[in-house]
């Protein structure tokens, strides 16, 4: 497994920890390992956000893939969703998405995506680590060999227009708010709603670098749900900086997280024979609620780990056609990743044929309580609290004890030192109480100090 790339990407406080120079050398890398010996001339797409580190740090990135003689094809701001698309398009070697999707300004990432459009895996994210500096000397290509920038000032609209393409819907007399979080889809989503007839009224749309995520999107709906209601809305759809997430608020401000979206698209494609082998893609932290609606509908649910591949990667291996997160990250087998201005539009589109409003739709599912509590540890008590007897006892007692009217979740995050606890049931006094309990022999465990 790679130590530095990981398969979900790089993340870090930009330019102090996701610095220049690794992004150089990450560039040229990548131009190294897609050039086939010297023998084809790589072209890497790539596409950003606007937060203020996207540019020097495609520019450290243009600089790499040019040094090892690839030709590094820049679409500008642009959801990573939209790369995936167009690269399905073309014939390109690679691709990079410069974004921290839902994290604030300060922070920045590299998302990696092979030829296909999808993201590379980790035997491919190792090929590409190994010609890293720090592992085997990388010969640099000379003047002669030194590749090019190309700048494509018409993929926003490239990409606009596939969605377009891939979401035949009539003219749809809604009037919605959107709340594009200044992020990637703030010049994208007006002119796209618009086309199907939608009365937009747009927030959170003017990035400067900074206000990316800040109190708005999908980490902060409060605003959207408010503003549907005093508006008279006929739905919200929040995004991500990236736009790959979505949540939808009903005409009344109330909030639809991922499984409840999940589940109104699966039944609507299940009553159109459209759902791909009765089925669809969910993960270990959806609801309760999720799993009892598609038990009654007949639709098998195929669960995995949380995580930007891991649906996507069931979906392909299960032969299925839709897929979810409780977050907000929907999957369709005809898009490059998820993509919540697709998610939003198909919603539109079930609310137009059936002629029924999302509060209508979303009462197909019933949702049980959840209470989530995180545990930062030490670093050295990483993996060591799974083998420790008083906490995996007291978590398998609680277990027995909740039986079949909840469950127990508990896992480490993958990019911190923190321990997740999360339960779900009926009853919300008696798993809140658990939870803080779990917490508490954690933290006593791991010798955490209580705030």
């Amino acid at each position: 497994m790679s130590k530095i790339i990981k398969p979900d990407g790089l993340r870090g406080i930009a330019i102090a920890e996701l610095n220049c120079e690794l992004v150089m050398h990450l560039g040229r890398a990548l131009a190294q390992c897609f050039s086939r010996g010297g023998m084809l001339t790589p072209v890497i797409m790539i596409c950003k956000d606007p937060r203020r580190s996207a540019d020097a740090l495609e520019a450290a990135l243009c600089a790499g893939i040019c040094s090892g003689g690839g030709i590094a094809r820049c679409l500008g701001v642009l959801p990573s969703s939209g790369m995936a698309l167009l690269m399905t398009r073309e014939a390109v070697s690679a691709g990079v998405a410069i974004t921290a999707e839902s994290a604030s300004y300060e922070y920045n990432g590299l998302r990696l995506f092979n030829g296909a459009g999808l993201p590379m895996n980790a035997e491919e994210c190792d090929a590409v680590e190994a010609l890293l500096p720090s592992n085997m000397p990388l010969p640099v290509a000379s003047h002669r060999a030194c590749g090019v920038i190309q700048r494509d000032t018409e993929a926003a609209c490239a990409y606009r227009d596939l969605l377009i393409e891939k979401n035949p819907l009539p003219q749809m007399p809604y009037r919605v708010a959107l709340d594009c979080a200044n992020g990637a889809v703030s010049e994208i989503a007006a002119p796209l709603f618009e086309h199907y007839g939608m009365e937009v009224h747009l927030l959170h749309h003017s990035p400067d670098g900074l206000s990316i995520n800040h109190d708005c999107g999908v980490q902060s709906m409060d605003t959207l749900m408010e503003f549907v209601a005093e508006h008279q809305c006929d739905a919200g759809f929040s995004f991500d900086g990236d736009g790959g997430r979505c949540l939808a608020v009903d005409a009344g401000g109330e909030l639809l997280d991922g499984d409840c979206m999940l589940a109104i698209l699966a039944n609507d494609a299940m009553e159109q024979g459209m759902l791909s082998n009765h089925g669809i893609a969910a993960t270990v932290m959806s609801n309760l609620g999720l799993l009892r609606f598609a038990e009654q509908k007949g639709i098998l649910v195929h669960t995995t780990r949380t995580g930007a591949r891991f649906v996507p990667e069931k979906m392909r291996n299960a032969g299925l056609s839709l897929g979810g997160e409780r977050s907000g990250y929907l999957f369709f087998d005809d898009m490059g990743g998820a993509d919540g201005l697709c998610t939003a539009l198909r919603l539109c589109g079930v609310m137009q044929h059936t002629g029924k409003t999302l509060h209508q739709l979303a009462d197909c599912l019933e949702r049980d309580p959840q209470v989530s509590v995180s545990v930062r540890i030490s670093p050295l008590w990483k993996e060591v609290w799974k083998n420790d007897y008083h906490i995996t006892d007291l978590i398998a007692r609680y277990e027995r004890q909740l039986g079949n009217e909840g469950r127990i979740l508990v896992r480490e995050r993958s990019r911190e030192a923190v321990i997740q606890i999360l339960l779900e049931g009926r009853d919300f006094r008696r798993i809140n109480q658990y939870a803080l309990d779990i917490a508490e022999k954690i933290k006593e465990r791991a010798g955490v100090q209580s705030a």
